[in-house]
């Protein structure tokens, strides 16, 4: 009798640094089989030139792992007269201009294939002068987008992202309902969902069916308002209560580590998937 299949931890080798490498080994180690690629080298996944893409995959093969995803910056971005603020996006530039957008989205298209990978993040611009904030339900880019990305076997995922316009659950679930049928998923980030407050079992069940891809990582709030990251599990972020709702709609997803803990990240890796294997109902490859 065949077992049922389970979930996947998935590992992002920049959390290590810009050499794609010590990331790798450790998912080895900690056997972890697929990765997120999002920089590499000191640089943006979607600017890499096709040889390096392939430099890296080959790295992966040659270590047996598989590229789950490509964490692009596509649609964190404003146009180049708004005015942005601190945003991280791995080297990437905010401010693009309209007419540039379709070859960034080509670019990234072209990576995920290169190196394999079945998905590619996408964000819903970034909130500026209300004036200048663009709208992502409605832009024709997007269903242009979707399109060259099923024409190339590859799945576009929009993140929750507190800096871009669609955050909260309702702007969320009438992007998803609106664009499911093209392609559009879910990359779900629960932090993120936790710091705009939604983080509650009606929210995760309404917005589980949509999911694709599981981001992980988890915060504790500090004495002056702000917060510091620490490994998964040992936060304020709810995932005993988030886990269990994503696994009944979705048995199978990609859970990726994120940690935001820059002194000691292996380490943090470490915990985050010993957490994770114990955690997620159904179990953890």
């Amino acid at each position: 009798m065949e077992e049922a299949p389970t979930s996947t931890l998935v590992l992002n080798p920049d959390e290590l640094g810009p050499d794609p490498v010590p990331g790798m080994d450790l998912a080895v180690k900690l056997g972890i089989q697929s990765l997120e690629i999002r920089s590499a080298e000191g640089a943006n996944v979607v600017t890499l030139s096709t040889d390096r893409l392939r430099h890296i995959r080959t790295l992966a093969d040659e270590r047996g792992l598989t590229v789950a995803a490509v964490a692009s910056p596509l649609w964190k971005w404003c146009r180049p007269e708004a005015r942005p603020g601190r945003v991280d996006t791995f080297g990437f530039p905010t401010q693009v201009p309209p007419e540039e957008r379709l070859a960034w989205i080509e670019r990234a298209v072209r990576a995920a294939v290169v190196l394999g990978a079945p998905i590619v993040r996408v964000f819903s611009h970034l909130r500026v002068e209300p004036e200048l904030t663009e709208r992502f339900a409605g832009d024709p880019l997007l269903a242009r987008a979707l399109e060259t990305a099923r024409l190339a076997g590859v799945r576009l995922l929009l993140e929750n992202e507190p800096v871009c316009t669609v955050a909260q659950a309702e702007p969320l679930l009438e992007v998803l309902e609106r664009y499911h049928g093209q392609g559009l998923g879910l990359w779900l980030d629960v932090a993120n969902l936790h710091e705009v407050g939604q983080a509650t079992p009606g929210t995760v069940r309404a917005l589980a069916p949509y999911v694709g891809y599981v981001h992980v990582k988890d915060y504790r709030p500090t004495d002056d308002g702000g917060r510091v990251f620490c490994p998964a599990g040992r936060g304020t972020v709810p995932y005993g209560d988030v886990l269990p709702l994503l696994h009944a709609a979705q048995p199978v997803l990609p859970y990726a580590l994120e940690t935001h803990v820059r002194d000691t990240p292996a380490d943090a890796l470490t915990t985050g998937a010993a957490f994770l294997r114990v955690a997620v109902p159904g179990g953890i490859a």
